[in-house]
């Protein structure tokens, strides 16, 4: 091909020459052939270039012009013989959706029932059982009933999960203020009542009292391929399992909720809400808690919602990682964990409740919480023995094989087969409870913030568990063990299988507590025996909720802190707005109302160095308000008598208090009575009348009227006694004190053994003043509405018992607390002094401390306490409180046992130090030195 010369264009992009295309025919054309068109003659530069040529083509002849009508005729025809063709719309191609990746076995959640793809399970709630300070009598009452109830599930499969939920403080405190409709005004440069709720919150958050949850889950049905072939319909119309399904499993649960609901475990079925916070904590393992649940009231869980439990929760593992790291994202924060999964291995048979504590509950005594997990199978009769028949042929399998090696067998296997021969002849020839067995495998979960800690928290266990004689292993496949604790998911694998009878398995009582308290109240203090649960003591809850007294008893040797408990109580009820009354006769707990935030609502009586009137017997009785009575016509009746009542009690108390004040020789005259009970009849019994009426009627009854009139003026004339003369300033029915405390520092007490001849003045005069004072204390009781709460507190009960107007005030008090809404709390250090008045039967709360002296004693204080004596509690109360004698440091708490209205009995360290200033004020131990003393102590003990 030649080359195009230089002056040649370049390609042209335009179309190409009309005589190159091929052109179609028009429409009408001749009917003759159509013949080429010449063309010029190529230049010589290129070779001649092929032309195209149409081919002949005959075209049919043209038919005249068709009319209008013709064409609509034949349209018509047409249309007539054509039939209707169906138009199909095809619909565009599906793309299908992504599907959710779903990592749990779970497929449904229905109630308390849980779904997967080959069976269902059924989850129940235990409570807690109260296992401290319990005869074994009772402990074993309970581990029987237990056991009983396990081999009634003789062929399912259990799992059993103890998880833990953080205490609720804010909730707490939300509640505390609720119920403190009217606490005390704040005060300027003190502690507000806020600073009070936050500085409890505080207190609950610095420790990590955590609250134990048992759940039983019940593997009850195996699903056949109909309902899972119906599920999977069910699942795409957006349904969960079938009706028909449910509706047969209806029977079993309901045999379920009456053999786990009867004496024992005493389960209830878990409610929806609880289901979904078990699978929370069990796929976010020993993470924090979700913030909230889901709000929809409904119970049930369809497949898609499921992953709302997942989306959250990552978890990591390394080839040989001794822990799994958890990263939870908690509304913008991310909170990572290490998780370690210990199983339990080979143990020791336990004497249980005799001597060791529950083995599956024994970790609570360590300060951190812990995740527990059970997979058990109960066997039968039939399977055990199948069982045991096994494991005893492969024992004689082996002796024989020793015995054809001419080889001694080991004294072991002999000792097993017997054991597996008594053991085949109990169950054979014993109870169904006897022949019950389980196999299964038990795991604990361990959290730490860093692997470290982590690993130091499993060492620790490990020692912890080795005391009891049982072995804990941290076996591989960490992350499989992980997967046990959800519900739903199968078991790790088939290691480390432990095998025992129903009751050993009973005897774990994971679900053991050491709750105590209220939860409403104030906290007082935590726990401290088998594990650390806050206490809560609100004084009126007695009264207010359980309808009982509220007579509350304080009791421990010198020095056990019972002043300081009780004071910190009546602290804490005064911060609350609570009318508050203290008799203390040694006088320490005045120092409460100097506390800032109390000072200007708090008011001192010394009736050692009190004004003229203070305890004018007139005055101290209340006139009963109308308003404190109801409306209407029985009502009215009801206040006149105890307006009546009020005005009786005003005389004789006028005339005892004139009686105890003459010398003993004129008191056993005759006529002295006589005349004091006249006068006392003429004077007005109002609350404005003093004893200096009376004295003045006494005189115009002649001249023994005169005599005993001048007898008495000169008793009026002694330092004491003008407590007793004139009227009082002070408006008993209408003060704002709300704390008032009243003293009697350096009174001298007279000795009952000695006659009265023989009694100084001020012990003459001791007598009267204590009288009064007790009368001075009712009147606060007493002058308020009925539903109005008030607090007495009673400290040296002793110093009031040996005495008719004290004992009279502590049983009154005792009796009518119920129904006054008293809270009447009562320390002594001798629980003699409170049981020889008769009141056991209406004390609701104890708190008993360190009492080590005196075993009688403490046999006692266990009485109180509603403790089974002789069985070694006594010991118990010798051990609380004990100071180490390797320093001369004074001991920073006190323990008590305490025995709430509930009748739960359990061990706690009181714990006021969140309450700034509390305890300074209320130490009664002498320090002379003051904190010189103390920190030269703390040096010597750097040193």
């Amino acid at each position: 091909m030649n080359a195009a010369p230089r002056n040649a264009a370049p390609p042209s992009t335009l179309p190409t020459h009309p005589a190159s295309v091929a052109v179609a025919p028009p429409a009408r054309m001749p009917s003759r052939p159509v013949t080429g068109i010449p063309t010029s003659a190529p230049p010589q530069s290129s070779p001649p270039a092929p032309l195209y040529v149409p081919a002949p083509e005959r075209y049919p002849a043209i038919d005249p012009p068709e009319s209008d009508d013709a064409k609509t005729a034949r349209d018509e025809r047409r249309q007539k013989k054509r039939k209707p063709r169906r138009v199909r719309s095809r619909p565009p191609k599906e793309q299908k959706d992504r599907q959710a990746v779903h990592e749990l076995e779970l497929r449904e959640i229905a109630g308390h029932l849980t779904f997967t793809r080959n069976d269902v399970t059924a989850w129940y709630h235990l409570p807690d059982i109260q296992w401290a300070f319990r005869a074994d009598k009772e402990r074993t009452s309970i581990l029987l009933g237990i056991a009983a109830q396990y081999a009634a599930l003789g062929g399912y499969r259990l799992h059993m999960r103890r998880t833990n939920r953080p205490y609720p403080a804010v909730g707490w405190a939300r509640r505390m203020a609720a119920l403190t409709p009217h606490p005390v005004p704040d005060v300027r440069g003190a502690p507000s009542w806020s600073d009070h709720l936050e500085a409890g919150q505080r207190r609950l958050h610095a420790t990590s009292l955590a609250e134990g949850e048992v759940y039983l889950g019940v593997v009850f049905q195996r699903r056949t391929m109909r309902e899972q072939m119906v599920e999977t319909l069910n699942a795409l119309r957006k349904r969960g399992s079938g009706n028909a399904e449910r509706a047969r499993l209806e029977q079993l649960v309901g045999r379920f909720d009456e053999v786990l609901g009867a004496f024992g475990m005493q389960a209830r079925p878990a409610t929806s809400k609880q289901v979904e916070w078990l699978i929370h904590r069990s796929v976010a393992l020993c993470m924090p808690p979700p913030p909230a649940l889901s709000p929809a009231e409904a119970g049930g869980w369809e497949t898609g919602d499921l992953l709302a439990f997942t989306e959250h929760t990552m978890r990591y593992r390394s080839p040989y990682g001794s822990t799994v790291k958890l990263l939870s994202r908690i509304g913008d924060e991310h909170v990572e964990r290490h998780v370690a999964v210990l199983t339990f291995g080979r143990m020791e048979e336990l004497s249980i409740p005799e001597r060791h504590e529950p083995w599956l509950h024994f970790h609570e005594q360590l300060p951190w919480p812990m995740e527990l997990s059970s997979r058990v199978d109960v066997l039968g009769q039939g399977d055990a023995l199948r069982s045991l028949e096994h494991k005893l042929l492969t024992i004689r399998s082996q002796q024989r094989d020793y015995h054809e090696h001419e080889m001694d067998a080991p004294p072991e296997l002999e000792r097993l087969a017997q054991r597996a021969l008594d053991i085949s002849d109990e169950m054979s020839t014993g109870l169904d409870l006897d022949a019950a067995r389980v196999h299964g495998w038990h795991r604990i979960a361990v959290s730490g913030r860093t692997e470290e800690e982590c690993l130091k928290r499993v060492r620790a266990l490990t020692d912890h568990y080795r005391s009891m004689r049982i072995t804990l292993n941290h076996p591989r496949d960490q992350l499989r063990l992980l997967d046990e604790f959800i519900p739903g998911q199968p078991v790790a694998n088939t290691g480390y299988l432990r095998r025992m009878p129903a009751k050993y398995f009973a005897a774990s009582i994971p679900q053991a507590a050491a709750a105590i308290g209220d939860r409403r109240g104030p906290i007082i203090g935590e726990t401290c025996g088998t594990s650390h649960r806050p206490v809560m003591w609100d004084p009126h809850y007695a009264t207010e909720v359980r309808e009982r007294s509220g007579l509350t008893v304080f009791v421990a040797e010198p020095g056990g802190g019972k002043s300081t408990l009780m004071g910190g109580i009546a602290y804490l009820a005064a911060r609350r707005g609570v009318q508050c009354t203290i008799l203390d006769p040694s006088g320490p707990l005045a120092r409460l109302a100097t506390m800032p935030e109390l000072a200007p609502y708090s008011k001192v009586y010394n009736l050692t160095r009190g004004e003229p009137g203070t305890l004018a017997p007139y005055g101290l009785i209340p006139t009963p308000r109308r308003e404190h009575f109801a409306s209407d016509e029985s009502g009215t009746a009801e206040w006149n008598s105890a307006v009546a009542a009020a005005r009786a009690e005003r005389k004789a108390l006028a005339t005892d208090i004139c009686m105890m004040l003459l010398p003993p020789q004129i008191q056993r005259e005759r006529s002295s009575p006589i005349l004091l009970q006249r006068a006392a009849r003429q004077v007005e019994p109002e609350e404005s009348a003093t004893l200096d009426d009376l004295v003045a009627t006494v005189a115009t009854f002649g001249e023994e009227g005169a005599e005993l009139a001048e007898t008495l003026g000169d008793v009026r004339d002694m330092p004491l006694s003008r407590l007793f003369f004139g009227r009082s300033t002070a408006q008993y029915g209408q003060d704002e004190a709300v704390l008032t405390i009243i003293t009697m520092a350096g009174l001298a007490l007279p000795d009952l053994s000695i006659d009265r001849e023989f009694w100084q003045l001020e012990e003459r005069m001791a007598l009267p003043m204590l009288h009064l004072a007790t009368a001075f204390t009712t009147r606060r009781a007493y002058g308020r509405a009925m539903s109005d709460r008030k607090l007495v507190a009673l400290d040296e009960t002793h110093f009031l018992a040996g005495w008719g107007s004290g004992r009279a005030l502590f049983t009154r008090l005792a009796r009518d607390s119920r129904k006054w809404n008293i809270a009447a709390l009562a320390a002594s250090q001798n629980p003699v002094d409170i049981l020889g008045l008769d009141v056991q039967n209406l004390v609701s709360t104890v708190f008993v401390g360190r009492i080590a002296e005196d075993p009688e004693i403490a046999a006692q204080a266990l009485r109180m306490l509603g403790v089974q004596r002789g069985i070694g509690y006594e010991n118990t109360l010798a051990q609380l409180s004990v100071a180490d004698t390797q320093n001369d440091q004074r001991l920073g708490y006190r323990e008590f046992v305490m025995r709430d209205v509930d009748g739960r009995v359990q061990k706690f360290r009181a714990d006021l130090a969140y309450v700034a200033g509390l305890l300074e004020h209320l130490d009664t131990t002498a320090d002379p030195l003051g904190d010189v003393g103390r920190n030269s102590g703390q040096e010597g003990d750097a040193r």
